[in-house]
């Protein structure tokens, strides 16, 4: 059973101002650890501070607008969640979360944080973390996995439990005649 519908789901019930609160708290979810794991002595990417300085800097700046930035793009992926995952979804939403945060993980692990890095690294690539952060060690690695999972989970529960019929087992869609479509 694949996890997902391939065609086209409409997404008329979908609440932009739910998915909007949903991805302020994913990312708070996911922020938190990100402030946590360094503490722990694990190496961590704060990616929203490496994008914020392409444009800025000084350190408090750059913090700021990486925050700021760091919401932006959290609200956006949970408007993406909303209006076109979630309606394709067969899974109960923390599933279909998880499945989210780790392809979110993926993107950015695996593009934008060596991408980044060797675009703001002093002297290229070598400097950054690389790819999926295996230079900073694999702990980093599974830090991020940890909070874009965090992420997927907070997004898709708050999301997809905010009309209560959602949180039941998704079934595939009936054809016109009741039965299950094939």
């Amino acid at each position: 059973m694949f996890a997902f519908r391939t065609s086209h789901a409409p997404h008329s019930h979908a609440d932009p101002a739910v998915a909007l609160a949903s991805g302020f708290l994913g990312t708070l979810a996911m922020t938190s650890i990100m402030y946590v794991v360094p503490a722990l002595g694990i190496g961590q990417v704060d990616l929203p501070i490496w994008v914020a300085r392409l444009f800025v800097n000084q350190a408090a700046q750059a913090a700021a607008i990486g925050l700021a930035l760091h919401v932006l793009l959290g609200s956006v992926y949970a408007l993406l969640y909303a209006f076109q995952i979630e309606p394709r979804l067969q899974v109960r939403p923390a599933a279909g979360g998880l499945i989210f945060g780790a392809g979110l993980w993926v993107f950015a692990q695996a593009l934008a944080v060596p991408l980044l890095g060797g675009w703001t690294g002093p002297t290229g690539a070598l400097d950054g973390p690389g790819f999926l952060a295996l230079n900073l060690g694999g702990s980093a690695a599974a830090a991020s996995l940890a909070a874009h999972l965090a992420y997927g989970a907070t997004v898709a529960i708050a999301y997809g439990c905010h009309d209560g019929a959602a949180c039941r087992e998704r079934r595939p869609p009936a054809s016109s005649n009741g039965r299950l479509a094939a």
